[in-house]
């Protein structure tokens, strides 16, 4: 079996960036109990206050993670010694494809 598909590299767990918050929480925690409100009376109303919550939590969502992303970042830039090895590291896995990241290695077609 592991001829046809290959093997597939055990990768070590990158640390990612803190994305979650006690406020996003909150938010989320509204977003779903104005779902279970709409889904007992399904009013319009309801459905309006629940859609306006999406929208806020994906907002909220997408400020935090470009808040953390900026940080990262500036905390690379004036960092001179440690990071810069991982900064290309980082900047090089951005631009790859998924292939490259599974790190499969293709089998030939005569072995």
């Amino acid at each position: 079996m592991n001829e046809a598909l290959g093997k597939r590299k055990k990768r070590r767990h990158k640390q990612s960036l803190i994305l979650w918050n006690e406020d996003i929480n909150n938010l989320i925690e509204n977003k779903k109990e104005a779902y279970l409100q709409y889904l007992t009376t399904r009013s319009e109303t309801d459905k309006l206050e629940y859609k306006s919550l999406v929208a806020i939590v994906n907002r909220e969502t997408r400020k935090n993670k470009r808040q953390c992303w900026e940080t990262f970042v500036s905390r690379i830039e004036h960092d001179l010694h440690g990071r810069q090895i991982n900064a290309y590291k980082i900047i090089r896995n951005l631009n790859g494809t998924e292939k490259d990241n599974l790190g499969l290695n293709p089998i030939d077609e005569h072995t």
